[in-house]
Formats: C-alpha cells, structure tokens, sequence
C-alpha cells in the first residue's frame, strides 16, 4: 500500500468520525430539546388548570353571595313593610327606610364584586406569570439546543481535518516503510 492511499484511508475515517459525531450531537441535542419541552407543557398544564379552576370556584362563590345577598335583601325589605305597618309609618318616611334596605344591599353587591374582580384580576396575572414561564422555558430550551448544535463541526472543519488526518497518516506511514517496516 502506498502513502496516497493511506492518506485517503485517514482522511475517510477521520470524515467518518467528525460525522458521528455531529449526529450524535444532533440526536442529543434534539432529546434534550423535546425532553424540556415536554416538562414545560406539562407544568403549564398544570399550571393553567389549577388556575381555571380557581377562577370557576371564585365566580360561584360570587354568584353564591351575590344569591345569598338577594334573599337577605327581600327578606330586609318584607321586615321593613312589616315594622312600617305596626307602627303606622307611611309616605315618605316609610320610602325612606326602604330605600335605605336597598342602599345597604347595593353597598354590600359592590363590595362582593369588587373582592371579586380584585381575586379575578390576581388569577389573571398568574395565568400571564405561568404563561411567561413556559415561553421563558421554551427560549431556554432553544438556546440550549442552538448551544449544543454549535459544537458540530462545519464542513470545512470536516474537511480540514480530513486533509490533516490524511496527510498525517500518509507521512507516518511514508516514514514506516522508511524505517524498514
């Protein structure tokens, strides 16, 4: 076998090795990307549905004490009638305390609905924090595997080292057969 012939074996074989190793870089790199992608989806999912059912259990228990305030409402207002129909109270005094029935049960609405929207409002911001987590997440996962990819070598990395790796076996082997081998 002449040295020509060993360079092209070194040359072949070190293409062959830079090749394996670009695609067991790809191959991992893809792993790791879809491996953190997974977790991510499933800690959003998690995440989103915990959150949705707060938000229903809050808007029941609005709509509860929302309920609950109507009834006591009517049942202020038919005391209200009862006590002005004892005591003979009519025109506007009896309007007026009837009327105060009904301020009273709107100043307590609002103050439902104001808890309310402020409890809404904080499962919202989760919702948006767990939303910016997952793609924090994802843009992580992607640098990460950008990361990995850059360590293949190009092909003119390949290459060179090729023309090395054949040229040095060529030279080795030229020097064996010099030396009596």
């Amino acid at each position: 076998m002449d040295p020509v012939t060993m360079g092209i074996v070194g040359a072949g074989l070190s293409v062959l090795a830079a090749s394996e190793r670009n695609a067991a870089i790809s191959k991992q790199a893809a792993e790791n990307f879809n491996a953190s992608l997974t977790t991510l989806d499933q800690k959003r999912s998690v995440d989103f549905a915990g959150l949705l059912y707060q938000g229903g259990e809050l808007n029941r228990q609005v709509g509860a004490q929302l309920t609950q305030l109507g009834f006591e409402q009517r049942k202020a207002k038919a005391q209200t009638i009862v006590k002005t129909n004892e005591r003979n109270i009519y025109g506007a005094t009896a309007m007026k305390l009837s009327s105060q029935v009904d301020k009273d049960a709107a100043m307590l609405e609002d103050s439902i609905v104001q808890k309310g929207e402020a409890a809404m409002s904080d499962i919202q911001t989760s919702l948006a924090n767990a939303n910016y987590s997952y793609n924090s997440g994802v843009y992580g996962a992607s640098q990460n595997y950008v990361n990995m990819m850059n360590q293949r070598q190009s092909s003119t990395e390949i290459l060179a080292g090729a023309v090395s790796s054949g040229v040095s076996m060529a030279s080795g082997y030229n020097s064996f057969q010099k030396a009596g081998g």
